[in-house]
């Protein structure tokens, strides 16, 4: 090449470079955005895989819903698919994987509360926000400022029964039974207790029981001198029921109240009849008239159609308040999400309007479900 040649080339690069010096550069057309990515833990495998089918449907829903609008400032939602087996180890390594090497801004679960009890530290320590789904222990938020929870915890249902008893069905005098293996029943009664006395009802009698008790004629017996209107259970169906089944053989006439610890079925397989007009708390109904719900309820009846239960609701409300903080936070930064999150208040969802104590516990209402003879009926949502 010339020194003529090479100049002019010198010169026109020259030139090229300074037009690209002036020009501002193209924005990416969509698409181009990084993700928001949020981790899930769930039981995909073993026991509980149906719940975490249940639970994965509802979620899918909730991030279809706001990736078809667009996404969150033109940024997409991605979830991160995250089977622990129900197994708390699992759930821990999960965490780990999704704070340090996924850098995910939220994580929604895990569904038990055993795999909540190691994964939590560790989404704590790392600043990263977590909301369980069916994780209930009290416990559980106390591990740290970044632990949530979409349920009410275990004893919030004493507050929730007790208002019913009260308000709804003019209960003057409940006896009460619970297990001593129970570490949240004492708590429970005293909730119910205060809630019922506020509409002028007493507790007019308290029995326990060991865990290895099958035959309550003993219990049944003391409570009934009493004269209640109605007995206060907080155990599972198994034992429950043959309270029951117990207190009719013995002509005991009154309305039992018990909690979610309840499986219908069981409870009439073991009872009989007798638990017919028994009364229970649940975190949701796909029979609830609120609009909120039957517009989820309708959601999920298109896409898998079936109507969906508890674990799948939760965890709509917990993926859609992570979105909601998100939206909040204008930011993908967990802190500023973690932030966002505890400042909600009357939000909207399908098992109730979410407002988070100073704990991380939703302060929220919960359904009152009725038993009867091959169905379960709502009969209201109690609220806070």
């Amino acid at each position: 090449m010339s020194k003529r040649l090479y100049a002019l080339f010198i010169v026109i690069s020259l030139f090229i470079l300074a037009l690209s010096g002036c020009s501002k550069p193209v924005p990416p057309q969509g698409g181009f955005e990084k993700p928001i990515k949020i981790g899930l833990i769930l039981p995909m495998k073993g026991n509980l895989e149906t719940y975490g089918t249940l639970c994965k449907n509802a979620i899918d829903i909730a991030v279809e819903e706001v990736n078809d609008k667009g996404g969150i400032s033109g940024r997409k939602i991605e979830v991160l698919p995250g089977d622990d087996t129900a197994n708390e180890k699992v759930a821990a390594s999960i965490t780990n994987q999704y704070v340090d090497i996924q850098k995910v801004s939220a994580i929604i679960g895990p569904y038990t509360t055993q795999s909540s009890t190691l994964a939590a530290p560790v989404a704590n320590k790392a600043g990263v926000p977590m909301i369980t789904i069916r994780a209930s222990d009290p416990n559980i938020t106390q591990i740290g400022n970044y632990i949530f929870r979409a349920c009410y915890v275990n004893t919030y249902q004493g507050t929730i029964l007790g208002r019913f008893a009260g308000q709804d069905l003019k209960l003057k005098r409940v006896a009460v039974m619970y297990n001593t293996s129970n570490p949240d029943a004492k708590t429970l009664i005293d909730n119910f207790k205060q809630e019922l006395g506020k509409s002028g009802g007493i507790l007019v009698g308290e029995q326990s029981y060991d865990p290895n008790t099958t035959d309550f004629t003993a219990q049944v017996s003391e409570v009934a001198k009493a004269g209640p209107d109605a007995i206060l259970l907080t155990d599972f169906d198994s034992k429950d029921g043959l309270i029951i089944k117990k207190a009719a053989d013995m002509g005991v006439k009154c309305t039992f109240l018990g909690t979610d610890l309840w499986n219908p079925e069981n409870l009439l397989k073991v009872a009989g009849d007798a638990a017919v007009g028994s009364y229970f708390t649940a975190h949701f109904s796909p029979n609830d008239p609120d609009k909120k719900v039957q517009e989820f309820v309708e959601l999920y009846k298109s896409d898998y159609g079936t109507k969906p239960g508890p674990s799948a609701a939760l965890s709509y409300d917990a993926i859609s308040l992570v979105i909601e903080a998100i939206k909040r936070a204008n930011s993908s930064d967990p802190g500023k999400i973690r932030d966002a999150l505890a400042n909600i208040k009357n939000f909207k969802g399908a098992t109730g309007t979410f407002s988070f104590d100073k704990d991380r516990n939703p302060k929220k209402g919960g359904t009152i479900l009725k038993i009867e003879q091959n169905a379960q009926v709502f009969v209201k949502h109690v609220e806070p």
